[in-house]
């Protein structure tokens, strides 16, 4: 029997293979670094914890928390330090707290909203009259920008809109589709004429009986853990080092029958195909068999990023991490987007007497931050933590990780060009990751999982 090739090996890869392996087909995936996991990465140095993208995963979403489960993490899983739990919003120079009652964009409590100074007396009027605003009619998609400036006013756009809901999907709000990133606030203004309306009548669900119990979950040695995890539990073919060079096909109506060819020679006959690559990598591996699908697969856009750690002695801060870290409204003039007190929010992330925090830069306003030098990136990000947290002291451990042209960009009209693309995949040929369907860990496993289900169909 020809296996089911998957190309990449992130967590979209190792799900689907690992979907596969459960249903008793045979796989082969290929990953053409010396590593797995694709931007999830944690590194091990003196004592600390650091992650190089996602230090956590939602839990509301189950997808990712069962997949840990089923390979023997359960035990492993850990959730965020909510008893500390204070986030913050850099506005004006100064870190306010994040209003009483607010549920990102929604504020459930007035009086909470009105008594934070972050917004203006009218800001927060405006945002309050939400439901006011006649709902738009539903007629396809909008931006992130305009939705939030329509049905809350500019200044939530702002400070809520932009880093918060934007800042999820590192992009920009004038370009990021609101049905491809909060599908949910379009149909309660749908459904409810207002988002606040609506978020009054439909309470979130009982969670599961077994889910964790925060809304955030890592694993006890970092997201590494949940990597190392599955690649143990997987007894198929799994290579590292390993390049496709090109694919080739049957070019016949209804016959796909591709052939896999490596950089190093080697030929492999294939049931089907898993692309789980970043958009511009399948797009290359597609130019001959598909050249429609790659032309598709080039216009999905990208934008760099990067994480700065740093881990210091407790004793040499200003004053202690109280809270999770804070995230920058878009008028500040600072090139952070936002800030994780990794040794606050996780346990186990510093040695004792020690913190650990990490900044993102890049993004749509500063994206070429990423290709700066270390030594330029370190002072970046060393200047803004000095002017925000009036951080002076040497740290002990740094890290930088850069993530060029990896963050996905869900602009508007999302939706239907990835069901565009979709359409132009011969039987045989499935897309799933973080280009198409969801950026987090846990709609990348979603996916990984239902593709590898759909794969059945031509084996």
């Amino acid at each position: 029997m020809k296996p089911v090739v998957i190309i990449g090996g992130g967590i979209t890869g190792l799900a689907a293979a690992w979907e596969l392996q459960q249903q008793g087909v045979e796989y082969l995936l290929l990953e053409g670094t010396e590593r797995l996991g694709g931007k999830i990465r944690t590194e091990y140095a003196d004592g600390f914890i650091i992650e190089g993208a996602a230090d956590s995963f939602l839990a509301t979403k189950p997808y990712a928390w069962q997949l840990c489960r089923e390979v023997g993490l359960g035990e492993r899983l850990i959730g965020t330090n909510d008893a500390r739990r204070n986030v913050y919003v850099l506005r004006d120079g100064r870190l306010h707290l994040f209003p009483k009652g607010m549920q990102l964009l929604v504020p459930t409590d007035p009086d909470g909203l009105m008594a934070t100074e972050l917004l203006s007396d009218v800001g927060k009027r405006l945002m309050l009259a939400e439901a006011e605003v006649p709902p738009r009619p539903a007629n396809g998609d909008e931006s992130l920008g305009s939705f939030v400036r329509r049905r809350f006013g500019q200044e939530a756009l702002d400070v809520f809109g932009e880093p918060l809901l934007a800042g999820i999907y590192t992009g920009n709000p004038e370009t990021l589709s609101m049905q491809a990133t909060f599908p949910n606030y379009l149909t309660l203004e749908q459904k409810y004429g207002s988002v606040i309306a609506g978020s009054r009548h439909n309470k979130p669900p009982a969670p599961a009986p077994d889910a964790p119990r925060t809304a955030f979950v890592s694993l006890k040695n970092g997201m590494q853990e949940m990597i190392d995890g599955i690649r143990a539990k997987l007894t198929g073919d799994v290579r590292l080092g390993q390049s496709v060079a090109y694919i080739e096909a049957v070019k016949a109506p209804g016959n796909f029958s591709p052939t896999v060819y490596l950089a190093d020679g080697e030929k492999i006959e294939a049931s089907a195909i898993i692309l789980t690559v970043p958009a511009y990598a399948a797009a290359k591996l597609m130019s001959e068999i598909v050249p429609e699908l790659a032309k598709g697969l080039a216009t999905i856009k990208t934008v760099s990023s990067a994480t700065v750690t740093f881990g210091y002695r407790e004793a040499d801060l200003p004053e202690p991490l109280n809270g999770f870290g804070f995230v920058v409204a878009s008028s500040e003039p600072t090139h952070l987007r936002a800030s994780t007190w990794s040794s606050t929010k996780l346990a186990g992330r510093a040695p004792q007497g020690y913190a650990l925090l990490r900044v993102f830069l890049g993004g749509h306003r500063h994206e070429s931050d990423p290709t700066l030098s270390d030594e330029a990136l370190f002072a970046l990000a060393r200047s803004e933590l000095a002017k925000i947290m009036g951080i002076q002291a040497e740290p002990v451990i740094s890290r930088i990780f850069r993530w060029i042209g990896a963050n996905t960009q869900y602009e508007v009209g999302h939706l239907e060009r990835v069901a565009g693309l979709q359409r132009l995949c011969p039987p045989g040929l499935f897309l799933a990751g973080s280009p198409y369907g969801g950026i987090g860990i846990p709609d990348c496993v979603r996916q990984g999982r239902q593709i590898a289900l759909q794969a059945l169909s031509v084996c």
